[in-house]
């Protein structure tokens, strides 16, 4: 099962990639004032893009920070978000400004943690797999 930060990070990176539009990575990358390689962690949901390149994304496609992320709503058809995501995203749409903010908010420290989190896990991993390595030898 994804965790909640992994669920967040693909749908903006999915967001990324429809709002790159017919650029190539590289050249939407280079709008952004980063690597090619940083923008494709964004785009495959490796990473969660930060505020700062959320806040250029809604600058060069003149939408808002909100719109990058959000949408205007789950896109019908093949490849449609799960009914969840469908039912979230209708719920959001009720949220008055102030609440949006909120919810903004407590998602982003909510994937902080999470990945601090996993940085624990990888860490106490790497500390197993050397012990493993030094019982091996």
């Amino acid at each position: 099962m994804r965790d909640s930060h992994s669920i967040i990070a693909a749908r903006v990176g999915e967001r990324l990639k429809t709002l790159r539009g017919e650029l190539t990575q590289a050249e939407f990358a280079r709008q952004l004032g980063i690597s090619q390689a940083q923008y494709n962690r964004y785009e495959t949901g490796k990473r969660l893009a930060p505020d700062s390149i959320l806040l250029k994304v809604a600058g060069l496609k003149g939408i808002s920070p909100r719109e990058v992320v959000w949408g205007e709503g789950p896109a019908g058809g093949e490849g449609a978000a799960p009914d969840y995501v469908q039912a979230v995203a209708r719920l959001v749409g009720l949220l008055d400004p102030d609440s949006l903010e909120d919810l903004y908010y407590f998602l982003r420290q909510k994937t902080q943690h999470l990945s601090r989190r996993r940085r624990e896990q990888l860490q106490s991993a790497q500390a197993a797999l050397e012990t493993l390595r030094r019982r091996a030898r």
